[in-house]
């Protein structure tokens, strides 16, 4: 995730050269629906890429969804919705396995704060606050986290640490609603 980020937000550019945004997200392009989940990104963000894949193919994190706000400035900013497929049925046991990743992953520490959070929709979910790596390169995540049944989704805004309030995050990720994947719909 920190290496996404830096390729999209912070990609090099020669000194002196300003880096140029990519036109504004339509509402269409801000839009991620599947049979379980919907989430509309806040206004003014550049879509990266957005994809349908099949639960039943993701086995490991996998980005559905990638926008990023700011690109090519400091107070950079980028939101992603992943999914892997989870058959150990818990909120509990997916957050477990995600934390472990993401710490397996990590060059630097991974510090990680968790608060019960729901979705706006009644869907229980966790609020994650996530610190990782060290001096100048350390980011801040933060995350909603839930289980559907089939799935661990993770929708999260990532900066680098001191760019992004809580606040923020909260308020670009609100809106998320998610219900129990409905197996055996076709996608």
């Amino acid at each position: 995730m920190l290496s996404l980020f830096a390729v999209i937000v912070f990609a090099s550019a020669p000194v002196g050269a300003t880096l140029q945004s990519p036109p504004p997200a339509t509402l269409a392009q801000r839009t991620y629906n599947d049979p379980a989940m919907h989430y509309v990104a806040p206004e003014g963000v550049a879509l990266i890429g957005m994809r349908q894949v099949p639960y039943q193919t993701a086995s490991h994190m996998t980005p559905v969804a990638i926008w990023a706000l700011g690109i090519g400035k400091s107070n950079a900013r980028v939101i992603s919705l992943a999914f892997e497929r989870f058959s150990h049925g818990s909120l509990r046991g997916f957050y477990t396995t995600y934390i472990n990743e993401l710490r397996s992953a990590s060059n630097g520490s991974t510090f990680v704060r968790r608060e019960h959070a729901i979705l706006v929709n009644g869907m229980p979910a966790y609020w994650l606050k996530i610190s990782s790596g060290e001096g100048l390169s350390q980011m801040r995540s933060y995350a909603y986290v839930w289980y559907d049944g089939v799935r661990g989704v993770v929708l999260s805004e990532q900066a680098r640490a001191g760019k992004i309030s809580e606040r923020q995050a909260k308020r670009d990720l609100a809106g998320a609603s998610a219900v129990a994947y409905p197996v055996g719909r076709p996608y």
